[in-house]
């Protein structure tokens, strides 16, 4: 199998980009994957923060604009890393812009795929508020990749992602380029007071869910629940295809 690098972007702030990205990195170890984390946020650095996940954090950020040779960096990361290495990679919504004119400047997809090395742009999407600048990001991302499968995530923590009453797959983003979106994803929509807030206290404490699970600073019901949504989690990663369709038992 070639090396796989998943890219993780969005424009809007708060969109669950730092959660897909531990999530990507923690599923990818339990199953026994080979696996590289880079986080390229320039301002909140969420992914590196997590010291189980071993996150490399580059500042590519010379001053409103990406430092070149510091992003060549990270391609040099990719191209030596091991066979059958994921690579994953959060970066910044402060940079967002400047990380796809830097990818689309330099081709930089282009170079990866011609040595054989399987992309994914994941871009989560929110509901609520968020749901207009969160699409606008899709779209500023198939615009720019067109060559390069997109992972979209569905993030229902603030309600459904849905307009006028249609559902993501039945909008008109998804209808015109569903053949480039190489999978749907989902943060499900989860009780606020309760698995909501669970899962901002372990990304609140830089844990993963791993470590919260067997943590005592978590009282029993609050590591059930954790639980619970990590093992729903990997049932559904378990079926990705874009992960090799790579099966494993449920977390005990």
């Amino acid at each position: 199998m070639v090396k796989t690098v998943h890219i993780v972007m969005q424009g809007k702030g708060g969109a669950g980009k730092s959660l897909t990205s531990s999530m990507l990195v923690q599923y990818l170890r339990y199953t026994d994957h080979t696996v590289q984390a880079i986080d390229l946020d320039p301002t909140t650095p969420t992914l590196s923060a997590i010291r189980a996940l071993n996150a490399l954090p580059i500042q590519i950020m010379g001053g409103d604009d990406i430092n070149p040779r510091l992003f060549d960096h990270v391609m040099t990361r990719i191209f030596e890393s091991q066979e059958k290495t994921h690579t994953v990679i959060d970066t910044g919504t402060s940079s967002f812009i400047a990380t796809c004119s830097y990818l689309a400047e330099n081709n930089a997809f282009d170079l990866l795929q011609s040595f054989d090395v399987r992309v994914f742009i994941h871009c989560p999407v929110c509901g609520g508020a968020a749901l207009d600048d969160t699409f606008n990001s899709l779209l500023a991302i198939l615009s720019h990749f067109p060559a390069v499968p997109v992972v979209v995530w569905l993030n229902e923590f603030f309600g459904p992602v849905a307009s006028e009453g249609r559902g993501f797959e039945d909008s008109k983003i998804y209808q015109d380029n569903k053949d480039r979106i190489a999978a749907v994803m989902c943060h499900p929509k989860v009780q606020a007071g309760t698995f909501g807030e669970d899962i901002r206290a372990m990304m609140g404490a830089k844990l993963t869910f791993d470590e919260a699970i067997r943590s005592n600073d978590f009282n029993v019901m609050a590591r059930q629940r954790l639980k619970i949504y990590w093992s729903k989690a990997i049932e559904r990663l378990d079926g990705a295809a874009f992960l090799d369709g790579h099966s494993a038992e449920a977390a005990e």
